[in-house]
């Protein structure tokens, strides 16, 4: 039956994203009287008839919307502008401004897909596409910001780190690559940070000017854009272009295994981090999960942007909208206190990150820190290090809507002195904050209607 004012496709719709969040099984309440994002499990009742609807065999209307979901998930993107650059080189108190949100369209598409019936595998290329969206934005994207500088500061931090008997040679490339250099921040406009570029000058024949390119070149930090130019954003390279060859269970002959990642761009499991444990692949892609959980077992998604997974483990019960749910949280924990996560330390137990942070370097190739937005959760130490930052749940906790899934992750950089360099050795050490983004999709009124009466009730 179509509700007044509805027609059919709109009604389809609606009942195709009620089926699609029904068998994905996560949703993501931010309530009143809750402190954090947590993730709510919905058991159907009908067993055998959700368990037909989740497999993700050819034909299937759950197979469908995972290859290509019909609606944009809302990715929204804040900027910590530094307020105080000069007075940072100079060893002070970094201050910062949280300024957003900019608003896009996240479109994900998996295609070119392959069914291995007798491995009960799907394979597939997926592929993300962001649309700005002005009118939905506090910004335009014209704004000039400052951040530390992600290219100069990331080489020179990192180098310094890991490969000091180089600092010379990668010293005398950054000069003549960046010259004039006045400073360790960048002023730029947001939209060329995030997608339309910085441009790299690399016509230089100097051999310390090339190698320092072709090494940014071959960590992906850069793209090329002409014969003597490269070009640097945090999310254009990325921007409708393949995003891993995925390999997937289908849940057919073992449906806990729905959606469980067998396999990533050929590589069963990673070579980033200094243990077999932390190199596993471990859950779905995010976008699906098995039924039938119990409390004992946690919500698991691995992710490539930051090369591991992330677990939720089970709170309570609760209730949404009459329907029964199992309460979830996510932390980053603290691994000093954690053995068996010791492998995502650098020299475990005495240099892990700090409590609610992830050492992202070994992924990213730069010295990023990840975290909730404004540390939420983290160590009390590390928002005391820098002014402008205000974590609590009616900042950082509330999407708009009453029902959504959603994940959020802060990037920030673990900025240091540079040792006996003039410009920037007086640099204090503290894990500034850079961005952080919300990625998820939100159920207005009438689609949770659909999912409570259509589907549950």
């Amino acid at each position: 039956m179509i509700s007044k004012g509805e027609t059919p496709s709109q009604c389809t719709e609606m009942k195709q994203l009620a089926i699609f969040l029904l068998v994905a099984a996560v949703v993501l309440i931010e309530g009143q009287g809750q402190s954090e994002p947590c993730l709510l499990w919905m058991k159907p009742r009908k067993y055998n008839s959700a368990s037909v609807n989740v497999l993700l065999k050819p034909g299937t209307q759950i197979r469908d919307m995972f290859e290509k979901i019909p609606f944009p998930l809302d990715f929204k993107l804040h900027i910590f502008n530094v307020t105080n650059p000069d007075e940072i080189m100079r060893g002070g108190k970094p201050r910062v401004n949280d300024i957003g949100p900019l608003y896009f369209e996240e479109w994900k598409e998996k295609y070119d897909t392959v069914d291995n019936v007798e491995e009960d595998t799907l394979t597939f290329t997926l592929r993300n596409t962001w649309i700005f969206r002005p009118d939905l934005s506090a910004l335009t994207g014209e704004e000039i910001v400052t951040i530390p500088h992600p290219l100069i500061m990331s080489v020179l931090l990192m180098v310094q780190r890991d490969r000091e008997a180089m600092m010379p040679l990668v010293k005398k490339g950054v000069n003549i690559l960046f010259d004039p250099l006045e400073s360790a921040f960048l002023k730029v406009r947001i939209m060329d940070l995030l997608f339309d570029g910085i441009y790299v000058d690399c016509s230089s024949q100097d051999f310390a000017a090339k190698a320092l390119c072709s090494g940014m070149d071959a960590e992906g930090a850069v793209i090329p854009h002409n014969e003597t130019h490269y070009k640097f954003s945090f999310f254009g390279m990325r921007n409708h272009t393949e995003a891993g060859r995925w390999v997937v269970y289908r849940g057919v002959k073992n449906i806990r295994d729905l959606g469980r990642v067998v396999s990533y761009n050929e590589e069963t499991e990673m070579d980033i981090w200094d243990g077999d444990e932390c190199n596993q692949y471990i859950g779905t892609d995010s976008t699906i999960f098995p039924p039938f959980l119990t409390t004992q077992d946690r919500l698991w998604a691995w992710s490539p942007e930051i090369c591991r997974s992330i677990g939720a483990h089970y709170v309570h019960k609760s209730k949404y909208a009459g329907l029964p749910m199992s309460y979830f949280e996510l932390d980053f924990g603290d691994l000093k206190n954690e053995p068996h996560n010791h492998c995502f330390c650098r020299d475990a137990p005495d240099d892990c990150p700090p409590k609610g942070t992830m050492d992202l370097s070994p992924c990213l190739g730069g010295p990023i820190i990840g975290s909730k937005p404004h540390f939420y959760g983290a160590d009390p130490k590390l928002v005391e290090a820098v002014d402008g930052l205000a974590p609590n749940k009616e900042a950082h906790d509330f999407t708009g809507s009453p029902v959504s899934a959603a994940k959020r992750l802060q990037f920030s950089m673990e900025l240091g002195p540079i040792r006996d360099h003039e410009l920037f050795g007086q640099l204090p050490d503290v894990i500034l904050p850079m961005f952080w983004v919300e990625e998820g999709a939100s159920l207005n009124k009438t689609w949770t209607n659909q999912l409570k009466y259509q589907l549950f009730l």
